[in-house]
Formats: C-alpha cells, structure tokens, sequence
C-alpha cells in the first residue's frame, strides 16, 4: 500500500495540474482538480509602456516579483524591438527579488540581484530593503496579478519614489467550479486541498470563509508549494498547513504523503 492509498487530493492549481495529479497517482492517491488559478491575461500595451518607463527612467532599484512578471516585461521588450535595451538596463540597476521562478529567469539572462527574499515573500523582501539607505530613490516594482494593498503601504513608507507595473493578471475562474471545491471541503468529501498560488487560496475564500477554515482545522488538509501560499492561508485562520521544505511540486506531495504516513 502508498502511502496516499484511499486518500482523495483536491488540486487548486491550473498550471503543472496534470504534472501534480501524476505525483499523487504515483503515492497511489487519487487526485481532483478544480482549478482555482482563473485565465491569465497580459497586458501587452500596459507591459511595453514599463519597459520604456524602465529603459528612460534609469530607476535606481527594480523589484521583479514573479517569473511570468519578469518574462512578459522581456516579451514586451521583444516586440518593441529594444530587448537588449532592456537586459542592459537591468544590468545598470539594482534588482530585488522574490520567487524561485523569478531567480531562475535572471540566472538565464546573467543577471544578479543586489536583494533577494529569503523566504520567498513580498513582506522578507521588504525588510531586507528596510536595512538599506534608499532615501531618494527610485524604485520599479513589478506587481502580480492585482494590487497588494499591504505590500504598497509598507513600501509607501519608505523614502523612496514608487512606480507600479503590472504586466498580467488573473480573470477569476467559474464561479461553479469555486463553489464544487467549497462544498466537497465543507462536507470533507476530500482529504487535502493542494494550492500553488495565493491567488487560488483568495478565490477559494471569497465566500464562506469561516466553515471553509472550520473544515481546514478539522479533518481536511491544506497544502502550500511555498511560503507566500501559505501565509495566506494562515491569514484565513487555519491554523495548520503543511509545506514542504523546498518549493516544488514534488516536494510538496511527498510532505503530504509523509504527513499521512506519520498520522497513519
């Protein structure tokens, strides 16, 4: 017997949510997904006006926040025809960063970062900027998916000038397919609920919160691939959330079938 044997996984995830559902039929589970991601929309003509922002403004720090973030701002580059442009102004300013995915894309294009948030998130990273003299400075921030409200205030007390750029975001997905998840955690029909992103944790809870967390606190598990996941999941009030040591899929459902193997 796997050690995922009998148990049935909810996966919020969209991307990688086949690479997942093969991780958790390999542990012997049987996985479910209702993908909470909702479509990713670009926003081309938003993208290509940072960019020049970017290339003329000659910022002093740019913070790149997400892996598709830093990749349409390149894509945006691209089709304006100054890409090389855009990697020298890079090059010439300090970078901030947060994310695996983010630091994987500089180390493609040979650039390193002056700051980088230990613990994957916006709040690590802000802190580490907080050590710095940055009076007078001029930051670029890449934002994902839709404003941070938290994240903006702590930066607007720093002395600094902020420019925002948000180069995608999220259409929210099917309200029907939010609702399935909700009602199958509520009534505890799954055993663990596997999240990837803060967005798809946010979709979940905009309703019904309170029985949502009740039901987490109880008998169903909830998963985060990272840090930034799993903060927002605690934000809701669960008060246990398994992560695994490094943030990767793998890594993630193999915590989880530890976690069971232990709570046999």
């Amino acid at each position: 017997m796997t050690k995922l044997t009998g148990r049935t996984i909810a996966i919020a995830a969209d991307r990688q949510a086949e690479s997942i559902e093969e991780l958790i039929r390999k542990q012997g589970g049987t996985p479910m997904t209702q993908s909470l991601q909702g479509q990713k929309v670009l926003n081309e003509k938003e993208a290509e006006e940072d960019v020049v922002k970017l290339i003329k403004s000659k910022f002093n720090y740019v913070i790149l926040t997400t892996g598709i973030g830093a990749r349409a701002l390149e894509e945006a580059a691209g089709r304006l025809g100054c890409q090389e442009e855009y990697i020298q102004a890079l090059q010439e300013t300090k970078l901030a960063i947060r994310g695996s995915k983010t630091v994987k894309w500089l180390k493609e294009k040979g650039l390193e970062p002056s700051i980088v948030s230990d613990d994957g998130t916006m709040n690590e990273l802000v802190q580490e900027l907080d050590q710095v003299n940055l009076e007078g400075s001029s930051f670029f921030l890449q934002q994902y998916n839709k404003n941070e409200p938290a994240i903006l205030n702590k930066l607007n007390t720093l002395p600094i000038e902020l420019y925002q750029s948000l180069p995608y975001h999220y259409i929210e997905p099917e309200q029907e397919t939010v609702k399935q998840l909700q009602q199958l955690i509520i009534e505890q029909k799954v055993d663990a609920v596997v999240f990837t992103s803060k967005t798809q944790v946010q979709n979940l809870f905009c309703t019904l919160s309170e029985k949502l967390s009740t039901a987490f606190n109880q008998e169903v598990t909830a998963v985060a691939v990272g840090s930034v996941t799993a903060d927002e999941l605690r934000s809701y009030g669960i008060t246990q959330v398994l992560e695994p040591d490094k943030p990767k899929m793998g890594a993630m459902i193999i915590a989880l079938s530890h976690y069971y193997q232990q709570h046999a």
